[in-house]
């Protein structure tokens, strides 16, 4: 895109000061920063394949609410399975089976870009609430991510690797921030340079530490929800928005740092304003632990989000090839 504007220069319309990108793709865009995807930086990211290897990147649906007590989260649960029996006039027998209490984000999730918005504006790109309706006309629904479908190049951010080899203290539930000068320093450390498209994985090392704690530890983790994370400042608005980043997800409940404090910017705000994509809670142990054996952090990735219209958020259905 020749015309994109540099952070510096996207209107900033209202008191806070922030930067608002709405019409940089067009006024009826529905897909945000995922237009850095384009089809040739999905073809150019098809050669990083070269063992065939894949990673499954989507915890299992009952991933982390199963393992709490009931009540770990104030309104996601994990999804009640029933199997089914059937049997057709004696000729044959099988299963089907049901789901109730689904909720899209109660996993491995991405957020769509109805899942938060400006309390001054709306919700990206202008979208207002009556216009969120999940039926015919919806808008900013997660099945416009769904059709245009999500591939491309990935890089992984091994941080708690990264700061185990410089020295610095790293434990995931204690609000520990990220800046982006760190997160550009364990890339750079891994040899992987973001490049437009990328999808950027960052590794934090909660998803281990949540399923090695018994059920006491885990329901406190849950009731605590004081999670480290990515700085959500306007110094990491603007890292990912010059790289041209497509989308960023991290094996945290938050990705950024949690809680957040009013009047703050942060990566949720940003999905409103910047259109921004955001993933949480994927499994990158796997893929982390084949990064450092072979010593190189990119891998061919996809990703097909549920075609559920006007959807807020949706399971990744997400994997890394190499």
């Amino acid at each position: 895109m020749s015309d994109y504007p540099r952070f510096a220069e996207l209107p900033r319309p209202d008191e806070t000061g922030l930067p608002l990108a709405w019409g940089v793709w067009g006024p009826e865009d529905q897909l945000g920063t995922l237009n850095h995807i384009t089809s040739a930086t999905v073809q150019a990211a098809a050669a990083l394949v070269q063992r065939g290897q894949r990673f499954a990147l989507d915890l299992p649906l009952h991933v982390p609410y199963g393992l709490c007590s009931p009540g770990g989260h104030r309104r996601r649960t994990a999804p009640q399975h029933t199997i089914l029996s059937i049997e057709v006039t004696g000729k044959l027998i099988g299963r089907d089976d049901r789901l109730d209490s689904f909720f899209p984000q109660a996993a491995s999730q991405w957020d769509g870009l109805t899942h938060i918005g400006d309390p001054r504006h709306g919700f990206y790109n202008g979208v207002q609430g009556e216009q969120i309706t999940g039926q015919d006309g919806t808008r900013n629904g997660i099945e416009n991510m769904a059709r245009f479908g999500i591939a491309g190049r990935a890089v992984l951010a091994d941080l708690p690797r990264y700061f185990a080899k410089i020295g610095r203290e790293w434990q995931p539930n204690t609000q520990d921030v990220v800046s982006p000068a760190e997160l550009e320093a364990c890339l750079q450390d891994a040899g992987a340079r973001v490049q437009p498209g990328d999808i950027v994985l960052v590794r934090m090392g909660w998803l281990a530490d949540f399923l090695a704690a018994g059920l006491e530890r885990r329901d406190a983790i849950m009731a605590e929800r004081t999670f480290s994370g990515l700085s959500g400042g306007v110094e990491m608005w603007e890292w990912l928005w010059e790289r041209r980043v497509a989308a960023v997800a991290s094996d945290m409940p938050t990705t950024e740092v949690w809680p957040l404090h009013e009047g703050k910017p942060s990566l949720h705000l940003a999905i409103a304003r910047m259109g921004l994509t955001v993933g949480e809670l994927f499994d990158l142990e796997a893929l982390a632990a084949d990064c450092a054996r072979d010593g190189h952090y990119a891998s061919f990735f996809t990703s097909s989000p549920l075609h559920l219209r006007g959807g807020v958020g949706s399971p990744p259905n997400a994997m890394a090839i190499r």
